[in-house]
């Protein structure tokens, strides 16, 4: 495998943006004619875009699966289209997929396509999947914020306006397409081509609660996908575990 870093110029954020893309050359897999699978993983709000390489053995896991691997730079930005700053939302779901494909032989099409994250990463990727189903072929999402109306709410109550601000403007509210249960409910009714959903979530997170809830509003769409649960916090141990699993569980027929 091959780990490079670099940075774009990006139109949605009006700046360079960094990423760390891992590229498969000797893998134990035959390489796709179509090009390689593509796994794009979102860093939560205090990581970058190198944190998966040295918190997680994602490189050893793409390896095996032949996947290519892209990881951005969030900057806290929850992965919005912010009010005042850069278009993280267009940038991931819209600009960074066509800079890629330009630049690396990896696959074009949605069943070659998956996204993943942990904590704001894993509500990013589930946004992004629930939004654009046609897109991805699967999504894992590990201990995700899932009620984030209710996160934000605690947030602002801990004083923490001005990033709230910036992200959904002044008066602070979270629009129905930031919102994940209403997504569920939205793309449950309107679209038929679906991802696999992989959620993990330990049960000693403080966001256990919400990712249960979750995991309900799942259950009644009637959504393809598999929730696991460990005695764990929020923690890296736990997420290079379950992205292990989550691959195993949305990869399921090889990549070719």
């Amino acid at each position: 495998m091959a780990v490079l870093h670099g940075s774009f110029l990006s139109s949605e954020l009006g700046r360079l943006s960094p990423f760390t893309v891992i590229l498969p050359h000797d893998t134990v897999t035959t390489p796709p004619t179509s090009g390689y699978p593509v796994l794009y993983i979102l860093p939560g709000k205090t990581d970058d875009c190198n944190t998966w390489l040295y918190r997680t053995n994602i490189e050893r896991y793409a390896y095996f699966k032949g996947l290519a691997v892209v990881i951005p730079s969030g900057d806290g930005s929850f992965y919005a289209n912010m009010a005042s700053g850069g278009r993280y939302f267009s940038m991931i779901t819209k600009e960074l997929p066509e800079v890629v494909r330009n630049m690396f032989r990896v696959g074009f099409s949605r069943r070659h396509t998956y996204i993943a994250g942990a904590a704001m990463g894993g509500y990013g990727a589930l946004r992004c999947a629930l939004t654009y189903p046609e897109q991805y072929a699967g999504c894992i999402a590990l201990s995700p914020v899932a009620d984030i109306e209710s996160y934000v709410n605690k947030e602002i109550s801990a004083g923490n306006t001005g990033t709230w601000r910036g992200i959904l403007g002044e008066r602070m509210l979270v629009p129905r397409d930031m919102d994940l249960f209403n997504l569920i409910n939205d793309s449950h009714n309107y679209s038929s081509i679906q991802p696999l959903f992989y959620i993990a979530c330990g049960k000693k997170d403080e966001l256990y609660t919400s990712v249960i809830q979750l995991r309900d509003s799942f259950d009644r769409s009637k959504m393809d996908f598999i929730f696991e649960q460990a005695d764990a916090g929020h923690e890296w141990g736990f997420w290079d575990i379950a992205i292990q699993r989550g691959l195993d569980s949305i990869i399921k027929d090889g990549v070719n």
